[in-house]
């Protein structure tokens, strides 16, 4: 429906025909149209130097944080410069395919006005914006006063801009427990409760010394979900990126919370040096995982590459070592004595599991799983058009691997923003 942007019918190929009223769009032949996707953690104001800084240590002195994202998120304290880049930052989104993302701007209130404002003029992509908070152990620190009263006032802004939420909502973002206070969490614990369906984003368990330096500063607290819990942070809809270095407890309470894990595999491998078992996560604990490009921990702004660590991210779960092996010795603790079968069959993701991470799981996460994510009758229309007929996908006259489920899988193997020939968002074309 025009109209509205949501779809009336499904029907197959064989029973689509003109009418008055609507008008065949034929795909070329080896074209899909599949769910927009869903990254659910992005950080905005790294992508000026997304690709490099990955072979750092994310916490030392000339880390990660240290040598490129602090230095560079300080830089959008210029909203001009803040501008330049959001808009930029936007049309990458939409180049790539992403439709709707959770996004993490900086401390800097007029830098993330203008990331609100960038999407609303394109009317793409759908965005959870965060004011990012952090008052301590970073450059730039606010001050608590100034923290809180900012994400009041990016809330009732954006709320103001967007009134149904739509396309552009805000989102309370502490950035992680060692850059923020006891009495900062409490604080936009409170916002939380004050305002009606926001959402929380932050990070969870992504390196084993940021585990370490979080109980140091939260000592009376068993694990990190239980910290951001006392505080009123991890609520329904919580969204909660790596955690791939949970303690006992966390699984369950984050289940208990509802919360939903952003799996980062390209940042984990980088960072965490650790592979999050996604598959006995959701089968085995219930928990929801969506994915995510972790841009500019991850290097990629594209989700096809996205999916793509993750299955090889589910490949490293069942690395086994021969008992003859040299390297067996040095390896054999983490040799749980699982048969290769049972290893594929607990931690095996296929690249259509990958792409309904980043398609349905990914609008579950944002709340909008009855709204997006398929093709379901009622939804809105969010779609991307993945085309093979590039240079970087072959075609194989005669020969195997040319049905169509071949050739998909095809794209989600080899493609880039070349394979992203059309994107739509509610219904209208914005690529």
């Amino acid at each position: 429906d025009d109209a509205t942007g949501r779809i009336v019918d499904v029907a197959r190929d064989d029973n689509i025909v003109n009418t008055a009223t609507h008008k065949v769009v034929e795909l070329p032949e080896r074209a899909f149209l599949v769910p927009g996707f869903v990254d659910a953690h992005v950080h905005a104001s790294q992508y000026p130097f997304a690709g490099t800084g990955i072979d750092r240590p994310l916490m030392a002195e000339d880390g990660f944080l240290a040598k490129h994202a602090f230095p560079t998120e300080s830089m959008f304290a210029d909203a001009g410069r803040a501008r330049v880049w959001y808009d930029a930052f936007v049309d990458e989104m939409i180049r790539q395919g992403t439709t709707c993302a959770v996004v993490y701007a900086t401390q800097h209130r007029a830098g993330c006005d203008a990331l609100v404002d960038a999407a609303l003029a394109r009317g793409a992509p759908r965005c959870l914006v965060g004011k990012v908070s952090m008052d301590r152990l970073c450059p730039d620190a606010e001050t608590l006063e100034a923290s809180l009263a900012d994400q009041e006032a990016f809330i009732d802004r954006t709320r103001g801009l967007d009134k149904t939420g739509d396309l552009v909502a805000p989102i309370i973002t502490p950035r992680f427990l060692p850059t923020c206070t006891p009495e900062l969490l409490k604080g936009l614990g409170e916002v939380a409760a004050k305002y009606d369906g926001v959402f929380v984003q932050t990070h969870l368990s992504e390196t084993i010394d940021e585990v370490d330096f979080s109980k140091s500063l939260f000592p009376d607290f068993p694990h990190d979900a239980a910290a951001l819990d006392a505080f009123g942070l991890l609520r329904d809809g919580a969204i909660l990126a790596h955690c791939v270095h949970m303690l006992p407890g966390e699984i369950e309470l984050l289940k208990a919370r509802n919360a939903t894990i952003a799996h980062c595999p390209s940042s984990n491998f980088y960072f965490a040096k650790e592979a999050l078992p996604v598959k006995q996560l959701v089968q085995r604990h219930g928990l929801r995982v969506a994915l995510a490009t972790d841009l500019a921990g991850g290097y990629s702004p594209s989700m096809l590459c996205a999916m793509r660590y993750a299955v090889l991210a589910s490949k490293t779960l069942q690395f086994r070592r021969h008992a003859a092996s040299t390297f067996f010795a040095a390896t054999k603790d983490k040799d749980d004595g699982m048969t290769e079968d049972a290893l594929r069959e607990a931690h095996d993701l296929t690249h259509f599991d990958a792409l309904h991470l980043a398609t349905q799981a990914g609008a579950d996460a944002v709340g909008r799983g009855s709204s997006l994510g398929s093709f379901d009758v009622g939804k809105q229309f969010d779609a991307v058009l993945l085309d093979a007929d590039a240079a970087n996908v072959r075609r194989f006259e005669g020969g195997t691997a040319e049905a169509p489920e071949d050739v998909l899988q095809k794209i989600l193997c080899l493609g880039d923003d070349r394979n992203v020939a059309r994107v739509y968002v509610n219904g209208g074309q914005v690529k």
